[in-house]
């Protein structure tokens, strides 16, 4: 399922109105076998998504392996309902023409977030990287539970759901349901190279551990992304043996280096040297997370540390800014708002020049500007009250933490397997943070 393209004037000119009961609304996209339509259901009076395959495919042999693999799609995922998982709500045919009626996700795809912060010259922040990822295991343990392989996992099949940033898996096109509690099947070729298991290029027999494979590559090029001014220790990826052509691994890149053996072993060529399981892949997440902020620079002296202190009027955005900002934003972006703050308030920046650079997100100008001119106005109302009040000095162990809500709502990105360890890796962030 793709939910990237947007219909333009004259698009639905060749649709019919209707597929079954379900009123046509939009072309969401479009590819060589079929296309996926956002529908009405006039019943419950709900969006749908409507995947459909085209007509002259369904004729032959060929056409009968089509529509086998389609309909084993609406089985496959129907038999999986998981919060991370595209629900199917049915299978049917509309004048010999098969679909398949998904939940609606308003949101974009993983590839496409990966691509617009290129463009923007903006990388992807290690909090949001392993909040993909998080979502992304929990979906395929639950489709390993049902007995169900992925075989497609792939950034253009890992969705991003607007204002709620919850993880969403689709396509499950390529899956295989399993005939026994052990996983195995003999594989075809079948995937996208980049990311396919090596089992799986060469026809052999695949399992559960092609998807921690594929998972795992798609860590890699998240991990890819981290902005250039995160502090972690990185260090290149060793080279992986047998890995066959056509995976396209960047030897030349940098990777937390705490994550590079999750990364080489995630990776392996041979299946019995990879993890097992995405339950096992999530613990070596889990078990590396503290790492992540253990620095290798070197002290700094605290006569140049002291000189290297901004001026109060330059100190960083606080926690009350942030939530402030959040909610002026929310008047002209709507829930959007929170995700877009998330991806900018880990910037070291003043609040001022924080409000600069959120404002660039309202797509028009003027709207811009009375966001800037509304922030401003808070801003100096914020400053003149601060400036009646004596100073607070909190000693070191007594710092304020972020509030338990924001630290609660960020950590159940990383519910289930993550949970537990990911409070102690915001943690060390806020106290960061407050100083």
């Amino acid at each position: 399922m793709s939910i990237e393209k947007r219909p333009g004037p004259g698009v639905l000119r060749e649709i019919r109105p209707k597929i079954g009961k379900y009123e046509i609304k939009a072309l969401l996209g479009e590819g060589a076998t079929g296309a996926v339509y956002q529908g009405y259901d006039p019943d419950i009076q709900r969006r749908v998504a409507i995947k459909t395959l085209h007509p002259h495919l369904l004729t032959g042999k060929v056409g009968e392996g089509l529509l086998a693999r389609f309909k084993r799609e609406a089985i496959s995922a129907a038999r999986c309902i998981h919060p991370n998982v595209v629900t199917v709500l049915e299978y049917g045919q509309h004048e010999n023409r098969p679909f398949i009626v998904m939940e609606y996700v308003d949101g974009i795809s993983v590839q496409r977030f990966m691509k617009q912060r290129q463009r923007q010259g903006r990388g992807i922040s290690m909090k949001r990287s392993l909040t993909i990822i998080s979502g992304l295991l929990r979906a395929l343990h639950a489709a390993h539970w049902h007995g169900i392989i992925h075989r497609d996992v792939k950034a253009s099949n890992v969705l991003i759901e607007r204002g709620t940033s919850r993880i969403k898996l689709a396509d499950f096109g390529m899956a295989r349901i399993t005939e026994n509690s052990d996983l195995t099947m003999i594989g075809s070729l079948i995937g996208t190279p980049r990311y396919m298991a090596p089992e799986v290029r060469f026809g052999l027999e695949a399992d559960a551990r092609a998807d921690v494979f594929s998972a795992t590559r798609l860590l890699l090029e998240l991990l890819k992304m981290l902005p250039e001014s995160t502090r972690l220790p990185r260090s290149p990826l060793p080279e992986i043996s047998d890995m066959p052509p056509g995976n396209r691994i960047d030897y030349s890149a940098v990777y937390p280096t705490a994550l590079i053996h999750v990364l080489v072993r995630g990776l392996a060529a041979d299946r019995d040297k990879r993890y097992q399981s995405v339950s096992e892949l999530m613990h070596a997440i889990k078990q590396s997370l503290p790492n992540l902020h253990r620095q290798t620079t070197p002290a700094v002296p605290a006569q140049l540390a002291a000189a290297a202190r901004p001026p109060a009027d330059e100190v960083p955005a606080n926690e009350d800014e942030v939530d402030t900002m959040t909610n002026l934003l929310a008047d002209f972006m709507g829930p959007i708002a929170t995700l877009i703050m998330e991806e900018h308030e880990t910037r070291s920046t003043t609040a001022d020049n924080l409000a600069l650079e959120i404002s660039r997100e309202i797509p028009e100008r003027e709207q811009q500007r009375e966001f800037l001119r509304r922030w401003q106005g808070i801003s100096a109302s914020r400053r003149a009250s601060i400036s009646k009040k004596e100073p607070t000095v909190f000693p070191d162990k007594q710092r304020p933490q972020r509030s338990g809500d924001m630290l609660d709502r960020i950590s159940n990105e990383f519910a289930h397997y993550l949970e537990p360890i990911s409070k102690t890796l915001l943690r060390g962030s806020s106290n960061k943070s407050t100083k």
